[in-house]
């Protein structure tokens, strides 16, 4: 049962940039679970500096509407905060090569530090040796378009 689910930085990401490939499925499915007070979602505090930073750069928002969004998230996602046991759990992943990325790791450390069973991410190769089930926007939105979205979340919540 996925009722615990940890969002990928660039599933946020996708929410506030239209330009992107994957916004409209990440909005669907940010709408759908967030119609279904069942289901904790998470982040972790680096996905608010990274996204911050990329709302100012990329999407060339201003500071008080990057801050609105910010603001939106923090609302939303439970924020995993993380010290140095997650730390070095994230470089010896790392070291190990289970994880090419350092954010990647420190996402997963954080998604399993929170009992999470699900990680939506949009680069699903990035998490290719996560312990944990993996799925992209665009592959949990089309479950959630085929059925009602009722139906689908439950299914979320049974897979």
């Amino acid at each position: 049962m996925h009722n615990r689910v940890y969002f990928d930085t660039n599933v946020i990401v996708d929410l506030f940039d239209e330009a992107r490939p994957f916004h409209s499925y990440s909005v669907n499915v940010f709408q759908t679970i967030f119609e279904n007070e069942e289901i904790d979602v998470f982040i972790n505090t680096d996905t608010l500096t990274n996204l911050f930073s990329i709302l100012r750069a990329h999407v060339k928002l201003d500071f008080d509407e990057s801050l609105q969004k910010l603001r939106l998230i923090t609302q939303s996602f439970s924020v995993i905060s993380y010290g140095m046991p997650e730390i070095e759990s994230a470089l010896e992943i790392c070291k190990k090569h289970i994880f090419k990325d350092y954010e990647d790791a420190m996402q997963y450390i954080c998604a399993l530090k929170e009992d999470c069973t699900l990680i939506i991410t949009n680069n699903p190769k990035d998490f290719k040796n996560a312990s944990v089930d993996i799925v992209t926007s665009k592959e949990l939105s089309s479950i959630f378009m085929t059925q009602d979205k009722l139906g689908a979340v439950d299914q979320l919540k049974e897979t």
